[in-house]
């Protein structure tokens, strides 16, 4: 189940995927591929994940991982704001600011699943102030916003990271599975704008497709198809907003052979055709 936001400053802003909005809390149990930076406005409630319960207060500051199950109850006039940064397409992601190692030690869950920042940690005044900047930013949509989020988001992961309220777990202990899932998104990160393919990934990493197709499913929600068109439609959104390069060729270097298969399939992710996204 994913994530339920309501008011949410868009459905998918751009290649970096930030989305502002308030939760809502339902008693369900939900796991999403979202990072998610909440912050309780007012009241309290309780977040059960999988190996512990935290009581969350009034103004404290919370991080939950991608892909962790979790279930906020026992919550009593609560309103809580969020920062989610989707990690679907790691290479969109990757391409914006972040190192790929991080990233998937975030959604390979080979990462501390739950933070939580409150008044009486150094870093709490300046972090609410970055959180404040980047819903503004998203909100209001000004010029050259992106340079805000960006800059603001670099500054909450690496307080986050540096100061230990998130550890990263050596990738080594982990499963066969995220290793072989690392070998397989390595390769198709190099190669998705040449027309790569199932059996080509398969070959070269050694690894059947039928258990490629099996670690998408399992670890990344989602299907090789689906995993290879997003790469090629971030990296799209990316060159658009940063060059001048005309749509054709955008498609092209992306990984698209046909401008009506780009524009239908561009429409249908981010809600506009490429020429009016420029535009925005």
């Amino acid at each position: 189940m994913s994530i339920k936001i309501s008011h949410p400053t868009s459905v998918s802003n751009s290649a970096f995927r930030v989305v502002c909005g308030e939760i809502i809390p339902d008693n369900s149990t939900v796991s999403h591929s979202e990072a998610v930076f909440g912050i309780v406005k007012s009241g309290s409630a309780v977040i059960t994940l999988p190996d512990s319960s935290q009581q969350l207060n009034e103004s404290d500051i919370f991080f939950i991982a991608p892909n962790v199950k979790y279930q906020l109850s026992e919550y009593s006039g609560v309103v809580i704001d969020v920062i989610t940064l989707n990690f679907a397409n790691p290479s969109a992601v990757t391409q914006d600011y972040m190192p790929q190692s991080i990233i998937r030690a975030l959604i390979n869950g080979n990462c501390t699943p739950f933070a939580k920042v409150t008044t009486d940690d150094s870093v709490y005044a300046q972090m609410l102030e970055k959180i404040s900047d980047i819903k503004a930013a998203e909100t209001e949509k000004y010029e050259f916003f992106q340079l805000m989020v960006y800059s603001d988001m670099y500054w909450i992961f690496f307080t986050l990271f540096s100061g230990k309220y998130i550890k990263i777990i050596d990738v080594e202990n982990k499963s066969k599975k995220y290793r072989a899932l690392v070998r397989v998104t390595n390769y198709i990160d190099e190669h998705y704008a040449e027309g790569v393919s199932l059996d080509e990934v398969a070959s070269q990493t050694g690894i059947s497709r039928y258990y490629v197709s099996h670690l998408f499913k399992e670890l990344m929600s989602t299907t090789f198809v689906g995993y290879v068109n997003e790469l090629r439609l971030n990296r799209a959104a990316m060159l658009l907003v940063t060059t001048d390069k005309p749509i054709i060729e955008i498609a092209s270097i992306s990984g698209f052979n046909n401008l009506s298969n780009f524009n239908r399939a561009f429409k249908m992710h981010f809600g506009k055709t490429p020429s009016a996204y420029r535009k925005a």
